[in-house]
């Protein structure tokens, strides 16, 4: 996957707009545009900015693990705010719902 299209969808993983991220990043927006659309790559230093903005260690955003859609990145956010009980029930929620669908 493209350095763009990564940036993008971790972006919209976690419900971040471009201008929010392009401010705190001391970027424009165009240029943040320009990024996610492959028209142009970002410096190292731009790249650190953007992934301290997203929350995410370049050795994170660069992972050798093939990245996850957005719908499960936002998932997983969410899930580390559960505490580990509801993260159980969610669990077996979850496994409930596989054995319908089988």
């Amino acid at each position: 996957m493209e350095i763009g299209t990564r940036i993008r969808n971790i972006r919209l993983s976690k419900q971040m707009k471009l201008t929010e991220v392009a401010r705190k990043a001391n970027i424009s927006q165009s240029y943040l545009s320009d990024i996610e659309k492959g028209r142009t790559i970002p410096s190292i230093e731009k790249l650190l900015a953007i992934c301290s903005v997203l929350h995410i260690s370049p050795g994170d955003f660069f992972g050798q693990s093939a990245p996850l859609p957005p719908d499960m990145l936002l998932l997983l956010e969410n899930m580390k705010r559960l505490t580990p009980a509801e993260r159980k029930y969610l669990n077996t929620f979850i496994a409930e719902m596989l054995k319908r669908n089988e």
